[in-house]
């Protein structure tokens, strides 16, 4: 660890110890109320006022406790998922002020269990995210899709009950109304949750196949489309207007709303689908730009040489020095069996990955191992063409009668 970052975590543990060590103390060593601090909080039920002060402090407590890890952890380490880890734990912090509170307060059980359904509708969304990354760090996306759908349908469930704590009493039999809210919460999310296992199609070779799962893959559009197509269901099958006669006057409306949307979701992906399959033919059209910068006719040869080595060294970018040296050898009559043995190496070259979780410094080293690395790829190919003996890489150009018999060293 380099001498700044340990002087960032110095600062940030001895700022956490003090304020924890302030938050704490007060919380559990003092005899002070929620009342005696009611000027400096937001509305508090009155039923609270004599509680202790830690009901309101350690909320808060946990809160920066999760800040304090997710500094330690950005300082420490790097890569993809700790980036996942870091912004999932500032999320939790502020989840878990609120959680914490609702499940400290005593005044009303229901709101201590649904702070605990909040906890763990977040921890579940946490691990979505952990797993979403290592999907797509190992580029398998049927984790995301797996995952994705499970995670919608516990939330779903989580709603259900939440609607349980707060609109059906014990020993009471459920209205029509909460029956009618937790049946929507159940099919609409259940429904989102399958429709989105539509999404292993995402990478099919299927340009409409490919756009269904894509559009099954955007977690909270398909959300929002099974609740909204849940709730008009309902209105269609007339159990809206029974809990809620008045609905019946918004029915032209609704059932329009329904026809534009449908409609246009149908031609969004038919759209799409078509625009995928008619750009395939012109895939070639950022190489044959490149084709044309490196014409000889623009700027000296050895300048753009310059800058394209720069680029292949440095940046890891293949594409303009792979034309490059493929246009020379061209020119330069090889064979093909010439030109793909000798490129086969610079065409088959991949940068080494840095670590999606590592010791702050590790994507660094990587990338001065794969500077190298492609440095030596360079000196090796230009061995090859050189055995070949075709002549220099960054000559100028020959008038065009001499193109075919002059090679200039």
């Amino acid at each position: 660890m380099d001498a700044e970052n340990r002087s960032r975590l110095i600062r940030s543990t001895a700022l956490y110890l003090f304020v924890a060590g302030v938050l704490g103390g007060i919380s559990l060593m003092t005899p002070f109320t929620v009342g005696d601090f009611g000027s400096f909080l937001p509305y508090m039920p009155e039923a609270l006022v004599n509680e202790g002060i830690g009901l309101v402090l350690l909320p808060i407590l946990g809160g920066i406790t999760l800040f304090y890890a997710a500094a330690v952890l950005s300082i420490v380490f790097e890569g993809r998922l700790n980036r996942v880890l870091v912004s999932g734990m500032i999320a939790g912090g502020f989840t878990i002020i609120i959680a914490l509170f609702m499940m400290l307060q005593p005044i009303n059980l229901a709101t201590q269990t649904a702070g605990l359904l909040v906890m763990v509708a977040f921890t579940v969304f946490f691990a979505y995210n952990l797993l979403a990354a290592v999907a797509a760090i190992r580029e398998q996306h049927y984790i995301r899709v797996v995952s994705g759908a499970a995670t919608i349908f516990i939330i779903g469930q989580i709603c259900v009950q939440l609607v349980n704590l707060y609109m059906v009493a014990p020993g009471v039999p459920e209205s029509d109304t909460a029956i009618l809210i937790k049946e929507m919460f159940t099919w609409g999310f259940g429904a989102a949750a399958a429709v989105t296992l539509v999404g292993i199609f995402r990478d099919s070779k299927n340009p409409y196949m490919a756009q269904v799962g894509s559009i099954a893959s955007s977690y909270p559009f398909v959300m929002a489309m099974s609740l909204i197509g849940t709730l008009y269901f309902n209105f269609v099958s007339g159990r809206l207007i029974q809990v809620n006669p008045i609905i019946s006057q918004l029915s032209p409306y609704v059932e329009w709303t329904g026809i534009v949307i449908v409609g246009a979701l149908i031609f969004t992906v038919v759209r799409r689908g078509m625009q995928e399959s008619m750009m395939v033919p012109f895939e070639a059209g950022a190489w044959a730009k490149h084709v044309q910068d490196l014409s000889p006719t623009k700027g000296k040869a050895l300048e753009d040489f310059t800058g394209i080595i720069d680029e292949f060294v440095k940046e890891g970018h293949k594409d303009r020095i792979l034309v490059k040296l493929f246009r020379f050898l061209e020119e330069n009559r090889a064979t093909e069996p010439e030109t793909a043995s000798t490129l086969r190496e610079l065409i088959n070259y991949e940068d080494d990955r840095p670590p999606s979780f590592a010791r702050r410094g590790s994507a660094e080293r990587v990338e001065k191992q794969n500077q190298e690395r492609r440095m030596e790829l360079l000196k090796r190919t230009v061995d090859r063409i050189n055995q070949l003996g075709l002549g220099g890489l960054t000559r100028e150009p020959a008038a065009p009668e001499e193109a075919g018999m002059k090679v200039i060293g």
